[in-house]
């Protein structure tokens, strides 16, 4: 089979494949982390199971790496604390209203 074949979605470039010769089960996962849940959650040995990659390597992560705090220069507010003022909600005299509504007949 050529890659096209194996990997019909573009996105999805790890595939796993597992059971007997009839009852086969090819799943595909956009990273490593979704394939590990999966073969937790279904309780799957990773050694009776067929995995492929479509890129010959693993994917890590699917989530991006936060930022370190000594990346961070700006601050987040630009006020200080002791020039700002404490908002008062403003309410809003059609929701407090009760509405009565007519039955159709």
């Amino acid at each position: 089979m050529n890659i096209s074949e194996l990997f019909p979605y573009e996105t999805f470039p790890i595939r796993l494949e597992f059971g007997e010769n009839k009852n086969t089960t090819i799943c595909y996962f956009q990273c490593q982390e979704h394939i590990d849940k999966y073969l937790e959650r279904h309780k799957l040995d990773k050694k009776i199971v067929k995995i492929d990659y479509r890129d010959e390597q693993s994917t890590k992560s699917s989530k991006k790496r936060k930022r370190s705090v000594e990346q961070e220069s700006e601050p987040k507010s630009k006020r200080s604390s002791s020039t700002s003022k404490s908002r008062t909600p403003s309410l809003d005299s059609t929701r407090n209203t009760s509405r009565t509504t007519k039955r159709k007949k």
